[in-house]
Parts: C-alpha cells; structure tokens; sequence
C-alpha cells in the first residue's frame, strides 16, 4: 500500500520565505510607526494611540530579528565573522526594543498618576528632554542600544555586501541606513524620525530577495 503524502511539510525553502515575509512586515512597520507615533509626551502616555505604537514596535522588533535571522543563515558561510558580529549586535539592538516597547504599552501607563517626573524622563530619553529624576540604568541603555543599531546595522550590511548573495545595493541601504541615524544629532525631534526610512526600505527589499526573489532564481532550494 503506499504510503499518504504528508501535506504542510516544513522545509528549509518554506522557513526561508517565511523569515522573509516577516522582514517586509518589519520594514513596512518601523515607516508606519514613524507616521503615528504620539509625541513624547505625558499627555500621550495613557491614550490607546499610545499604546498602539509600543505594541507595534514590540512586533515590529519580533519580526525584525526573525527577518534578520533567516537573511544571515541563508549567507552564514559567505558572510564569515563580520557577518556573525554584525547578526549579533544588531538583534541585541531589537532585543533591546522589544524590552522599551514592553516598558512603555505595560508599565509607563500605570505611573503617569503615581510617578508622572518618572514618566516625563522615561519618555524625554528619545524626546531629547533632561530628566528630573534618578533613571537608572534606562538613559545609558538607550544610548548602547543606538550604538548597537548603527555598528551592528553598518557590520552587518558590510558582511552581505561582501557574501553577494544579495544585490549589492540592498546591502548598502542597509548600511545607509543603520549610520544615517548619527544625522538625529543635527535633526531636531520629531523630525528624525524620517532616518527611519532607509532601514525601513532595506528590511523590506532584503525580506523580498528573501521570500520570493531567491527562491524564484533557484539560489535558494
């Protein structure tokens, strides 16, 4: 008797799309976010609108770091050691907003009647404003993390430019656009927020070349 296909069999090919699907979801989320995000405000802290924005980012960072991942695997060996330090530092990066975003749609909420100067300095770290109270560790975090995303970002675009599975340009708007947010220094609030489009647009073509454009040229079996 012969034996019944297993339909929705997982393969290499299936994981590979899907990483890919996810990293468009991520780049196409991270311009969003920057269209709708509330101001940096108290005010805006308790409002759904708010709570929105942190949600969205914490998946936003999810599927970034799964994109992220699928992208590299596909060029492990290509990508050598730079590619491997680049990976790491710049998923540390996304962890690390997964752990903001969580701060700001749970917890930032409950405090803007009970501890509102805390809330003011927690929200003022990306709003520019000075704090008037003890942060602890959170404003030198913040300041890591965007280390993290512009050396990791710049490595790991580096390390895909150099593999060349992907066209070369989607590798350098990756990078463009991970050290193009060193421009926020001289960009005043919120209008920074349009460095996010070049990674946006990066995560978006490189989630593409990884869910349809690799597969349909056979590099990926």
């Amino acid at each position: 008797m012969e034996a019944t296909k297993i339909k929705g069999k997982v393969t290499a090919a299936g994981i590979i799309r899907c990483s890919g699907v996810l990293a468009i979801a991520a780049g196409m989320l991270y311009i969003i976010i920057q269209l709708i995000h509330p101001s940096e405000h108290i005010s805006s802290v308790d409002t759904n609108s708010w709570r929105l924005v942190a949600w969205l980012t914490m998946g936003m960072s999810l599927f970034s770091l799964i994109g992220l991942l699928g992208i590299y695997l596909r060029q492990v060996k290509e990508a050598g050691w730079a590619g491997l330090i680049g990976f790491i530092i710049f998923s540390l990066f996304w962890l690390i907003s997964i752990a903001f975003s969580f701060v700001e749609a749970v917890i930032l909420p409950q405090l803007t009647t009970n501890a509102p100067q805390y809330v003011e300095g927690v929200v003022g770290i990306f709003g520019g404003t000075a704090s008037e109270v003890d942060l602890g560790v959170l404003p030198m975090l913040a300041a890591i993390a965007g280390v993290m995303y512009a050396l990791g970002g710049v490595l790991f675009g580096i390390s895909l430019f150099r593999a060349g599975i992907v066209p070369r340009p989607a590798a350098v708007l990756l990078a463009f656009g991970a050290v193009v947010t060193f421009s926020a220094a001289i960009i005043p609030h919120p209008l920074d927020r349009i460095l996010a489009v070049p990674m946006g647009l990066a995560l978006i073509w490189l989630g593409y070349l990884q869910a349809f454009d690799l597969l349909r040229r056979g590099i990926v079996k």
